[in-house]
């Protein structure tokens, strides 16, 4: 055997002298070596923030964002200056810490930590917003673990990104409102059902319920996704022991998480949900003096909420009564469910705006122009390039139907939208109920998901065009972001 054959290395190659060496080699040898290729100016650049572009991670969005919210969070600042329905909820938290029933519509637990808050940091906007913020950071960081189970890291990133950048979103979840816990304990849910934590699933589920009653509309979503991955299981094993006693743990989980903790809260606090004062004329005649005398005596009764289905009761009989009239009817961007995603009659609710008029005058006096400024500027706009998404979403789903391709991540983002839109849809088209354009920050993630889905879709050939267009896709809603960013530095010195 020659040496090297069959020892695991290449074989050695004979040895040779120059002297041996055919003219071929020769040839060879009397070649130049061809000098390396110099690099231009714009390849080393554009190489560089490639690098430094791939070294970005989940921690440095975060950081990003923290900044952003803490920034953004300071404006206004004033003891009593409330953003929108902070009015309501900072009035709520505070009346938990003093065991007063307040904002009974809700469910307690998403005005919880705006009471923490208050309790450690103090009666201010640090204390009222700070845990909010907190959630809408974790709700990022959970959107990011739950896109890997579809997506590279880079992909996922994007996904954390378009959440991260949502207009809407940001709003809410930097200031003391109720949409950034139910979205965060929903996220958890839906990431521990993708790791096989069905209980811990429950659990979570059940928090976001609790945060908000909205939190079924993630409960149903979660149902529909169930549906569609076990749909190649036999029907009668969908029936069978350990099935159904996995699912009635399931279920005996989330009515106590919600039920319990709710019961706990009529006992302490002993809301109503009305009162009925009587008033009755007491007519006394004394004999001895035969004067009449007359006392009106004022009695009131009250409704009492204490058991958990009547707390639920109570959320539908409120909500129902909040039909749209005609005044309301006329903003039809805010009030009507198709308005959100429709590129027309725009008209989003000024949430807190303060106004500054600058004049620019000649040497002698005269005015010259005026500018209107707004240096803190709250408005309850969504990031319509996230928003318009759902234009390509939802026909590249119906495509993938079609086409039998629709695979987990595709079924996810389906379910969210239906099962997160279409009530609204419904609601302000069928009942002409009270809708709200912040409700569209709930199919949020969905959109989140859905672009890098889109991007996979479209440019399945080429990775380096997928990244080209979630790049695109994402500087956009950036200048969005940035445009309509709740604080003007630049006005406050003008």
């Amino acid at each position: 055997m020659e040496p090297g054959e069959g020892s695991g290395h290449p074989p050695k190659q004979a040895e040779s002298t120059p002297g041996d060496a055919g003219e071929e080699g020769k040839a060879v040898a009397l070649m130049p070596a061809t000098p390396p290729k110099s690099e231009t100016t714009w390849e080393k650049l554009t190489s560089y923030i490639e690098r430094k572009a791939k070294q970005i991670n989940i921690g440095h969005l975060l950081l990003l964002l923290l900044g952003l919210h803490l920034f953004a969070m300071s404006f206004p600042n004033g003891s009593d200056q409330y953003v929108f329905d902070e009015a309501y909820y900072t009035t709520s938290a505070k009346d938990l810490l003093g065991l007063i029933p307040n904002n009974l519509e809700h469910p307690f637990f998403g005005k919880i930590w705006g009471a923490i808050g208050i309790y450690l940091f103090g009666n201010d906007f640090f204390g009222w917003r700070i845990f909010y913020v907190i959630i809408g950071l974790a709700s990022v960081w959970a959107l990011y673990q739950l896109a890997l189970q579809f997506f590279s890291k880079e992909k996922a990133l994007f996904a954390a990104s378009f959440l991260g950048f949502e207009t809407l979103f940001f709003i809410h979840t930097s200031l003391l409102l109720l949409e950034g816990p139910p979205i965060l304990f929903a996220l958890l849910a839906f990431l521990a059902y993708f790791k096989g934590r069905y209980y811990l699933c429950g659990v979570s589920m059940a928090l976001s319920i609790l945060s908000k009653e909205w939190g079924i509309y993630f409960l149903g979503a979660l149902f529909l996704y169930h549906v569609w991955a076990t749909k190649s299981i036999p029907f009668r094993s969908l029936f069978s022991r350990p099935r159904l006693k996995k699912l009635a743990i399931f279920v005996v989980i989330i009515v106590l998480v919600v039920g319990l903790p709710l019961w706990a809260y009529d006992a302490v606090y002993h809301p109503y949900t009305s009162q009925n004062v009587v008033i009755h004329t007491e007519v006394v005649i004394n004999p001895a003096t035969n004067v009449t005398t007359t006392t009106n005596v004022t009695t009131t009764t009250y409704n009492y909420v204490s058991y958990p289905w009547q707390n639920f009761a109570y959320y539908y009989s409120y909500h129902t009564s909040l039909t749209c009239d005609a005044t309301c009817a006329q903003n039809k961007w805010d009030h009507f469910a198709w308005g959100w995603i429709l590129p027309f009659n725009i008209n989003p609710s000024g949430y807190y705006v303060t106004t500054v008029t600058v004049s620019t005058k000649s040497a002698n006096g005269t005015v010259i122009s005026t500018k209107t400024l707004h240096p803190i500027d709250w408005q309850g706009i969504g990031n319509l390039v996230i928003w318009y998404a759902i234009w390509i979403i939802v026909p590249v789903l119906v495509a993938k139907v079609v086409q039998r391709k629709i695979g987990p991540v595709d079924t996810l983002v389906g379910v969210w939208i239906a099962a997160t839109y279409i009530p609204s849809l419904i609601l302000s088209g069928v009942y002409h109920r009270v809708v709200y354009a912040f409700y569209f920050v709930n199919v949020d993630p969905a959109l989140a998901f859905g672009i890098p889905m889109v991007v996979t879709y479209i440019a399945s050939d080429s990775e380096k065009l997928q990244r080209a267009l979630l790049l695109t896709w994402l500087a956009a809603a950036i200048i969005f972001f940035v445009l309509f960013f709740p604080v003007h530095p630049l006005d406050f010195g003008s």
